[in-house]
């Protein structure tokens, strides 16, 4: 039976412009490419999930809008439940402007959408069933009560440490049993990265609850972790080109690292698994529908063998 999966948090509707280069200043800027898709943290680790071949769902609060509308399809297409996302009327979904280079590389302009601090009520019966659980930081009210109830369950969990308010970020750093950062998400927190930062994060609160484990992803510089006590360990990027589009690589990386270690693979063997995924979702446009499926990983790695530094 397919593990039961839930992802709590964020979903965005994306249009995205390609460009040959980012401007050097303000101006008028043609677009070779034009997409509208769908992302956000949690809403892309679910399709990623759904992809690797998980039974997943998606909780998150969103406007009562045309957007919300297309979330919905989206989901349906992509096969992860989105019965718990919740409408709340009067109120927005959020929307970004996402700008591509020729080089893959992309800069976000973001509007957050109301909905995610309309102080909707989350309601931890949703999570029924749940074996397995992902949550980013936008609504950070719902991932605290999604990440409770994951530890008084002894369900393994894992939060997207992206930029955010950094008190929002590190009160719910304690709570799950991964965190993965991004690099700047790591810098913004704790005000260092590298392995000066990821013990910051490793510090029990006043209550003494800590994360069992923290990474910080560094582009195409791979991905350092560590566990509490244990030294420092690094894994290069895997050298794929030519890259098309970055964006959703990191969610599609912590959605294949969190499978990869509730299927019991060790830290090494996750870390190299959850890189190639994102690795092969680089060589695809369109954010998320670039997304690997279980078989291309496989097939991906199959004759390949990746160093582990420590």
């Amino acid at each position: 039976m397919k593990p039961r999966l839930i992802c709590v948090g964020h979903v965005a509707l994306d249009m995205m412009f390609g460009v040959q280069a980012f401007p050097a200043r303000p101006t008028k800027t043609p677009a070779h490419q034009h997409h509208q898709g769908v992302g956000g943290m949690s809403a892309n680790a679910a399709v990623a999930l759904a992809r690797l071949g998980a039974d997943v769902a998606f909780c998150g609060p969103v406007g009562d809008d045309a957007a919300a509308d297309v979330f919905m399809r989206h989901f349906q297409r992509e096969g992860v439940d989105a019965s718990h996302m919740s409408r709340l009327p009067g109120h927005s979904s959020s929307v970004s402007a996402i700008i591509i280079d020729e080089h893959g590389e992309r800069m976000i302009f973001n509007h957050r959408g109301s909905a995610l601090t309309a102080g909707a009520v989350f309601d931890p019966a949703w999570l029924t069933g749940c074996q397995a659980l992902w949550v980013d930081p936008r609504c950070p009210t719902w991932a605290l009560q999604a990440l409770q109830w994951a530890r008084s369950q002894g369900v393994p969990s894992m939060l997207d440490g992206d930029i955010s308010p950094a008190q929002d970020l590190t009160a719910l750093v304690p709570w799950a049993d991964w965190v993965v950062f991004s690099e700047a998400g790591l810098v913004h927190a704790y005000g260092v990265g590298g392995e000066a930062g990821l013990d910051l994060a490793l510090r029990a609160d006043a209550h003494g609850r800590a994360p069992l484990a923290v990474a910080q992803t560094l582009g195409a510089q791979g991905v350092c972790w560590k566990r509490s006590g244990q030294t420092l360990q690094q894994l290069p990027a895997w050298p794929v080109g030519p890259v098309v589009d970055t964006l959703g690589a990191g969610d599609v990386f912590h959605a294949a690292l969190g499978l990869a270690l509730w299927e019991g693979l060790d830290d090494a063997a996750a870390m190299r698994w959850a890189s190639a995924a994102a690795a092969l979702k680089c060589l695809q446009p369109h954010g998320i529908l670039g997304a690997p499926t279980r078989a291309e990983v496989a097939a991906f790695l199959a004759p390949a063998v990746a160093p582990i530094s420590g």
